[in-house]
């Protein structure tokens, strides 16, 4: 693209991080960069490259962005070998803050989480001061007696409809009915080592460390699974304390979990890539021209890797 220069980085300790750093072509990098990453287990691009594409977006609006795997996913090498997934999650994170601040001289960041990367992003900026913004996509999400029986209702009706009803349904009835079937969950991924009640405490408590250090958060939750809202709906109890007020919420009901459709992209990146650009220089306290300098020691053609810290 004519306004963006893209440049593969390996950081963090051993250079063992593998990210793609975009950055607006015709401007100096801003005081405030973006992180992006993994939506679980899948690569950096994000779900149909959504990632790629909010880089793109952001660029041509004066933003830059760092978006990576984190250690042990994707192309990036294990970072440590703590047992914590969170924790080494946080320390990637942290790792590309370090880059991110010695390439482009940004000091604050925003970080963009997708699913299970709410949790990451939620857990960085609680860490590190330098994340001045969160946007949390289909995170966690508390619906209360109503939104769950209008969710469930919906559900009934279009299930046997579709076309893997059968399937759901003979293995539903095999795991139900059937005793060589074990009803043990795995282990591992597949096992939830914190109840639903664990979660929201974690959760509310994070939140309002986040929201009273001045952390701007928004909470995007898309349609996906026949889900609906009437007022913050997956906010549940949350949506009646003071300090979940000060929070950008938005449902967006055309996009579903993975922004498959090209309406659900559409809206996606227009409220992303918006209220991203907006928290970047309104955090920044002077937003720089064209014609501006750019920080010493950071050149447009910007190197393949950087050194370990």
């Amino acid at each position: 693209m004519n306004d963006a220069t893209q440049t593969p980085v390996c950081f963090g300790p051993g250079n063992a991080l593998m990210g793609m750093l975009t950055a607006p072509a015709q401007q100096a990098p801003g005081d405030v960069a973006c992180l992006m990453f993994n939506m679980g287990a899948n690569h950096r691009v994000g779900p149909r490259r959504i990632n790629v594409k909010l880089a793109h977006v952001l660029a041509a609006r004066g933003v830059s962005s760092l978006r990576f795997d984190l250690g042990g996913i994707g192309d990036s090498d294990a970072l440590d070998t703590s047992p914590d997934l969170q924790a080494r999650a946080v320390h990637s994170l942290r790792a590309a803050m370090d880059a991110s601040e010695r390439m482009l001289g940004a000091r604050q960041f925003v970080i963009v989480g997708m699913c299970s990367g709410v949790e990451h992003a939620m857990l960085a900026a609680a860490a590190d001061p330098r994340v001045v913004a969160l946007s949390l996509f289909d995170g966690f999400a508390f619906p209360e007696r109503r939104a769950r029986w209008e969710r469930n209702v919906r559900r009934a009706l279009a299930a046997p409809a579709h076309p893997s009803f059968p399937g759901k349904a003979k293995r539903w009835l095999q795991r139900h009915l059937l005793p060589s079937h074990s009803t043990t969950p795995l282990p591992g991924f597949f096992a939830e080592k914190r109840t639903p009640e664990v979660n929201a405490a974690w959760f509310g408590a994070t939140l309002r460390h986040l929201v009273e250090r001045q952390v701007a958060v928004q909470l995007l939750y898309s349609g996906s699974l026949h889900v609906c809202d009437h007022g913050r709906d997956q906010l549940g109890a949350f949506a009646r304390q003071p300090f979940t007020q000060a929070l950008q919420y938005e449902f967006i009901a055309e996009a579903d979990h993975t922004v498959c459709t090209e309406q659900g992209q559409r809206l996606f990146l227009q409220s992303v890539g918006d209220w991203v650009a907006d928290r970047c220089f309104g955090a920044s306290t002077e937003r720089r021209s064209q014609n501006r300098p750019m920080a010493a020691g950071a050149d447009r053609a910007m190197p393949a890797t950087l050194a370990a810290p």
